[in-house]
C-alpha cells in the first residue's frame, strides 16, 4: 500500500463540481498544494454539469427586486426548514446569495434569458433567474480553465474509499484509481468533502452515477456527524430516458392523470411529487396532459420531442434529485472532525424539510469558498513527523458486489419519497448484515467500492429517518 506525504498546506478536495471547484480554486490562491479527486472527468462527473442537462436554463435563486432583501429572503428558507436546518447555515446562505450569483454569472459568462427574475411557484417575489452559458460551453469550463491557472492538479478516474485518522482528527484519504491502481494513502491537511449527494443511492435519479453518498459514507464511517440524512429532494421527471424536468410550472398547472383520474387543481410541486411516487409504488403511470395550453408550459427539447407524441400525453416517473442532509457542518464548512471540511451537497444543514429551488448552485459557490478559507485559518495539521501511523476507516466492501446493487434497486424503489419506519427498519437490518469481504481495502474493485458506498449511504438515510444516533441536530 502506497503513502504519499502531503506536507504543510496541502489539501484533498474530493469531487469537481462548483462546490469542489470554488473550494480548489480558494486553496491555490491561499498558496496550498491542492488535489482535486474525481471520479470521472473533471467538471463532467458531477450534479453541476448534469443540471444544465435535466433542465433548459440555469436558475439562480436569490433576492433580485426591489422590495426584497436577504432578510426576507432568510424568512422564506426558514419557513420550508420548518425547525430542520442546522443554526447559522441559512443565514450564511441568504446574506451571500445576491453576490454569489452575480459572481457566478461573471465566472461561468452565464447569460440571463430574460431581463427580470421570475415568480417560482411558492414564492411571493421574483426571485428566480434563468441562465444560460452565452456560448454554450461547458458549465463549468471558464472555472476548470481558472483552478489550471491556479495550479491545481487533477486526479481523474479516481474514487474516494475512506479517510486516514490520527490524532484525533483527519489527517487524509485513501484512494483508488478506477481499474484496479491502489490503494493509495495521501495525507493532508485538510479533506474537503465536495462530492455531491445521495440522489444515486436511489434506482431512478436525476443525479450522476458518482453521486451516491460518498461524502455519507466516508464521513460517517470515520464517525463524523451526519445531519439529518433522511432528507431528501424528489422530482417528478418524465417515465422514458432521458429524464427531462417538465418544469416546476408545468408540473403544477397542466393536468396530470393517475389512473384515469385527475389531480386536484391548487396543488403545489410537493403534492404532485407525492402522488406521483404514490402511484408508482402501487404499478400505477402518472401522465402529463398536453391539452389545455400545458404544451407551452414544456421545455422546448421535450415539447419537440417524442415523448410528446403518444397521445398528447407524457409518462412522468419521480426520481430522487437532491439530498439536503449529508455531513453536519458549521457556518464555515468544518465538520465534527478536524482537519475534514464539506460543502456543497455533501454538506448538509443549510436547508431544512423544504428544499428552495434554485439555490444548489449559491451553495456550492458560497459554502466551497468558506470552506476553504477555514482550512486555511485553521492552518490544519501538517502532514508528516506523525508518532502514529495513520488508521483507515472505510465502509467494509461488500461481498458480491452485483448481487448487492441489484437488491438495493428492490429495497429502494418504493422509498423514494416516503419512508414507513418499518419497511425502513427492514432495510437498514438487512444491509447491515450483508456479508463484509475479507482481507479490508487490498482486495478491492471498482465494483465493490461503488457497492461499500451506495450500501452505507443507504444506511444513513433510511437510520436517520429512525432517529439514529449519528443524525446531527
Amino acid at each position: 500500500m502506497g503513502v504519499t506525504n502531503g506536507g504543510p498546506g496541502r489539501a484533498v478536495v474530493v469531487g469537481s463540481g462548483l462546490a469542489g471547484l470554488e473550494c480548489a480554486l480558494e486553496l491555490a490562491g491561499s498558496g496550498w498544494a491542492t488535489t482535486v479527486v474525481t471520479a470521472g472527468r473533471a467538471g463532467r462527473d458531477g450534479a453541476t454539469h448534469r443540471v444544465h442537462g435535466l433542465t433548459p436554463w440555469i436558475l439562480l435563486t436569490a433576492p433580485w427586486v426591489r422590495g426584497d432583501s436577504p432578510d426576507r429572503f432568510l424568512a422564506d428558507l426558514r419557513e420550508r426548514g420548518q425547525g430542520l436546518e442546522r443554526a447559522g447555515l441559512a443565514e450564511v446562505l441568504a446574506e451571500n446569495a445576491h453576490a454569489a450569483a452575480r459572481e457566478l454569472i461573471e465566472v461561468l459568462d452565464l447569460a440571463p434569458v430574460t431581463d427580470e427574475p421570475v415568480t417560482l411557484p411558492g414564492d411571493t417575489v421574483a426571485r428566480g433567474l434563468r441562465c444560460r452559458p452565452r456560448d454554450r460551453h461547458l458549465l463549468l469550463l471558464p472555472l476548470l480553465q481558472r483552478c489550471a491557472a491556479a495550479g491545481v492538479s487533477f486526479r481523474e478516474r479516481t474514487l474516494v474509499s475512506g479517510l486516514l485518522l490520527a490524532g484525533g482528527g483527519v489527517v487524509g484519504a485513501t484512494l483508488f484509481g478506477r481499474g484496479g491502481a491502489g490503494p493509495e494513502q495521501v495525507l493532508a491537511d485538510a479533506v474537503v468533502l465536495a462530492c455531491g449527494g445521495s440522489g444515486a443511492v436511489f434506482p431512478v435519479t436525476t443525479a450522476p452515477r458518482w453521486c451516491r453518498g460518498s461524502g455519507l459514507a466516508v464521513a460517517g464511517s470515520a464517525g463524523a456527524l451526519l445531519h439529518r440524512p433522511d432528507l431528501t429532494q424528489a422530482l417528478p421527471v418524465t417515465a422514458a430516458p432521458p429524464l427531462y424536468f417538465p418544469t416546476s410550472a408545468a408540473l403544477v398547472a397542466a393536468t396530470i392523470w393517475i389512473g384515469g383520474r385527475t389531480l386536484p387543481r391548487g396543488r403545489d410541486l410537493e403534492a404532485t411529487t407525492l402522488a406521483i411516487a404514490r402511484a408508482g409504488r402501487d404499478g400505477i403511470t402518472a401522465f402529463l396532459d398536453l391539452d389545455g395550453g400545458a404544451e407551452g408550459l414544456l421545455p422546448p427539447r421535450l415539447r419537440a420531442g417524442a415523448l410528446a407524441g403518444a397521445g398528447g400525453r407524457v409518462a412522468l416517473a419521480v426520481a430522487q434529485h437532491h439530498g439536503i442532509g449529508g455531513v453536519a457542518i458549521d457556518a464555515w464548512g468544518r465538520t465534527s472532525l478536524a482537519g475534514l471540511y464539506a460543502c456543497g451537497e455533501a454538506a448538509g444543514g443549510v436547508q431544512g424539510r423544504r428544499r428552495t429551488m434554485g439555490t444548489g448552485l449559491l451553495e456550492a459557490a458560497v459554502f466551497g469558498r468558506r470552506a476553504a478559507q477555514a482550512a486555511v485559518r485553521d492552518g490544519a495539521r501538517k502532514g508528516g513527523g506523525r508518532a502514529e501511523p495513520p488508521r483507515v476507516a472505510a465502509p467494509p466492501l461488500p461481498v458480491d458486489a452485483d448481487l448487492l446493487e441489484r437488491r438495493l434497486d428492490e429495497l429502494l424503489r418504493p422509498l423514494v419519497v416516503e419512508r414507513p419506519a418499518a419497511a425502513a427498519a427492514r432495510a437498514v437490518a438487512e444491509l447491515e448484515a450483508w456479508p463484509a469481504r475479507p482481507g479490508g481495502d487490498g482486495c478491492a474493485d471498482d465494483r465493490a467500492l461503488l457497492a461499500a458506498i451506495r450500501r452505507q449511504a443507504a444506511v444513513y438515510i433510511l437510520g436517520g429517518g429512525l432517529g439514529d444516533a449519528r443524525r446531527g441536530s
